[in-house]
């Protein structure tokens, strides 16, 4: 059985792309966006939306004054359609098709970066999870900062359960042969089938970011500061904020 590469990726969010396109128009930021961004973003700054898909942060972005930004997406088809979003909005915004591990732009070349909806968790194997980090840190200028989101596996308790029975399967090596470590899972959600997704803990990301030279600056579980509206908590689960800048630098 083949194990879960960027193709699977791709293939999984290439059908989905419509119905992200309706949740694109019709959800914009979540509350616990709306203050990470607020707070920590400029309107001057360059700025770079990594897994953009079909532009939802991207627009919120530039309809609230962020205009100087790029998306950079995996998937051909959620850029299509965030293509076809912007032309409906008369919205000049580069979209452009890339891939986090290798992003196609020049040392320091953005102020800040955001990786919206636990994107950074999609991409397989935690070695290719922190050559994105790293490739984010290359891209971003002096005391730049990201912002990303990824589930956390420690915080909710609803599935504690869940994990005790997947350590057991670990264990005894009858997990899913496509998958590579503790904390893959595959998932069916609102908007699509079989699509990957890592759940890690925090002292995970944390060894993750010192590797890829990145200090966290703030951290917070969504639900425990943010009541979000039914729509939001539909389309996406609770989930940890981080906020983060270059190593050495002072915010």
């Amino acid at each position: 059985m083949d194990k879960i590469e960027k193709g699977f990726i791709i293939n999984s969010f290439h059908e989905a792309a419509s119905l992200y396109a309706d949740a694109t128009k019709k959800l914009g930021f979540w509350k616990s966006e709306k203050y990470a961004f607020e707070k920590y973003l400029y309107q001057n700054d360059a700025i770079l939306d990594i897994g953009c898909g079909t532009g939802r942060t991207t627009f919120a972005l530039y309809k609230t004054g962020f205009q100087n930004i790029t998306g950079i997406d995996l998937t051909l088809a959620m850029l299509n359609e965030a293509e076809k979003i912007a032309h409906e909005y008369n919205l000049d915004i580069p979209f452009i098709l890339g891939d986090a591990t290798n992003l196609p732009f020049k040392d320091a070349s953005f102020d800040k970066a955001i990786f919206a909806f636990n994107g950074l968790m999609q991409i397989p194997q935690r070695q290719h999870r922190t050559l994105a980090l790293k490739e984010i840190n290359r891209i971003l200028k002096p005391e730049g900062i990201f912002i990303f989101t990824t589930h956390d596996r420690d915080k909710n308790e609803n599935y504690l359960n869940f994990w005790e029975q997947e350590e057991i399967i670990w264990c005894g090596g009858k997990q899913d042969e496509r998958l590579y470590e503790f904390g893959d899972i595959l998932t069916s959600g609102t908007f699509q089938k079989d699509t990957y997704l890592h759940i890690p803990t925090q002292l995970e990301v944390l060894d993750c970011l010192e590797e890829a030279g990145l200090t966290v600056i703030e951290s917070f579980y969504r639900s425990e500061l943010f009541d979000e509206n039914e729509d939001v908590n539909d389309f996406s689960s609770d989930c940890r904020f981080w906020i983060v800048q270059k190593s050495g630098s002072a915010f």
